[in-house]
Formats: C-alpha cells, structure tokens, sequence
C-alpha cells in the first residue's frame, strides 16, 4: 500500500513539474510590467543639507539639482518636474539647527544677484532616463565669507502624476566658497629674535586669489576679525603681499612667496598690538592636505 501511494506522489511531481516547464517555455517573453510605482525626489534630498565646494573666479559657474525618477523600468515618456525656491526648507533647517545646539548660527539666502533663476523652474526627465537636471547659473562676486550662503529647492508636482517622495522633496544647497590658495595650515611662527611656536590656523577664500589670515598668536574669534587678521594676495608667480584685514596694525616686509607645488607660504611681516609693543614675525606653513608637506 505505502509503494503504491508514493507510485502516486510521484506521477503528481512529474506532472507537476511538467505544466511548470510548458508554460515557462511558452511564456518565456512575459512582460510582467511595472514592478512597484514610480517616485520623484531630489538627489540628496533625504540628507536635507548639501555642502559643495564653489572656487572664486570660476567661470558660468552653476548650482546643479538633479531630479531621480525611482521605478523598476525607464520611463516611456518625458516627466516634467515643477520645482520652486522655497525659503520654509530653509526655515526648518535653521529651526532643527538651532535645537541640535543653541551656538548654531543661520544660514542664509542667496541673494538674487548670485543667481538666475525665477522662483519656479521645469526640469524634464526624458523618456528612457531616470534623472533630469536644474542647473541654475552662480555668480559668487560680493558675497560675504563669513556668511553660510544656501539656496533651497523643494519639488511641488510632475505632469505625470507620480508620487513624491516627502522625505526628499527638498534640498537646501549650501554654497561654500574657496581658492586653491585657501585650507588648514601648519607650520612655524617666529618671533624675533628667538620665540618659535608650532602653528596650525585656517586660511580663508576670499577672492580668487586672496586669503585671510590670523596674525601670528593673537586671538581668531569673530570678535577680533577686525584686529586680528591679514590679508595675503598672492601673484601669479607666487610672490605674496601682505596688508590689513580692516583695521589690524601691520606692516609687509617683503620677500613673502607661495610654493603652488609644495602649497606652502613663507612670509615676513611686522605688527603693533593693543599696547603700542612691534613684532616682527617670519611663519613657514604648509597646508596639511599638501602632497610633499615641508619637502
């Protein structure tokens, strides 16, 4: 009886297995479609915050969104995608900022003379693609380097209907600007005749080819930004000036220069403190992230 029944079992598992091969083989060019629905977002967006590099004196420079159509398939046909400025992206940000830490300070808007875009703009994902971008035009001439500038940019609808993604409907593009003469510095500051200190500082973008620097030991908070600091310009053949960052007393003394190779500075300069006291100072940095750092 128990050989009979599994004679049985097995004629239904080679049945079974049968049918499955005969309609794999007849169906083996089955379009099974759309396997979940399709979904709008920004690239980034889920992180709210985007941070990117912008340098001085770069030319049709631009604030690139891109726009992802998520889905299991391309799509067959164009998406136009509306999206608009949205200063309550940035408002939130700012709220959330401050509740992580009462020393957060706000980011601010653009102002409209740093870029060219109307307060809403189409951005169309072709047919075929899964992405579209907003590249909108960024001028960085008379912005202040002491202020975190943003654009932020929130999705409102597509032609098509599909879903957006809350999470990352909106992106507030943070616009951080720089020079290839700017960075974290370390080295030597010499004060003659015999003090020599270890310095680490960080010198700031503010021109295509200008910097500003902290003077020697004195203090580096906001505070003082208007004693405190230098300015370096620095030539196209290295040799570097150096004069007040608004009302700091100090004096160039010549044969200051900028290795572009070894991205290191040696500068000589003479400054009054508070109490009417010179200082003469001689300092040899080199930025860290600097590939032969003091070779």
């Amino acid at each position: 009886m128990k050989s009979y029944r599994n004679k049985i079992a097995n004629i239904f598992v080679c049945c079974g297995c049968s049918v499955l091969m005969l309609f794999s083989a007849c169906n083996g060019d089955i379009d099974f479609g759309e396997q979940y629905k399709k979904t709008i977002y920004l690239v980034r967006g889920n992180n709210f915050l985007y941070t990117k590099e912008h340098f001085y004196g770069t030319e049709n420079d631009k604030l690139v969104f891109s726009v992802y159509c998520a889905s299991s398939e391309a799509i067959k046909q164009d998406v136009s995608v509306l999206l608009k400025i949205d200063q309550n992206a940035l408002d939130s940000l700012n709220a959330q900022g401050f509740l992580e830490s009462s020393a957060y300070i706000d980011k601010q808007m653009l102002p409209p003379a740093s870029y060219d875009m109307p307060t809403e703009a189409r951005v169309t994902i072709p047919a075929g693609k899964q992405y579209g971008l907003l590249e909108i035009p960024f001028y960085s001439e008379g912005l202040n380097p002491d202020i975190s500038y943003t654009l932020p940019v929130s999705i409102i609808s597509n032609d098509q209907g599909y879903e957006l993604v809350r999470e990352a409907r909106s992106l507030v593009y943070e616009v951080k600007m720089t020079n290839k003469y700017a960075g974290i510095f370390t080295g030597t500051s010499a004060q003659s005749p015999t003090v020599i200190r270890p310095l680490q500082i960080s010198l700031k973008a503010i021109s295509a080819n200008q910097v500003r620097m902290p003077i020697h030991d004195l203090d580096t908070g906001d505070d003082y930004l208007d004693t405190n600091f230098m300015l370096l310009t620095i030539a196209a053949d290295g040799k570097v000036s150096i004069t007040p960052y608004a009302d700091a007393q100090i004096v160039d003394l010549g044969n200051n220069f900028y290795d572009e190779v070894r991205q290191a500075y040696e500068l000589n300069y003479r400054y009054t403190d508070s109490n009417g006291n010179f200082f003469t100072i001689s300092e040899i940095i080199a930025n860290v992230n600097a590939p032969n750092l003091f070779q």
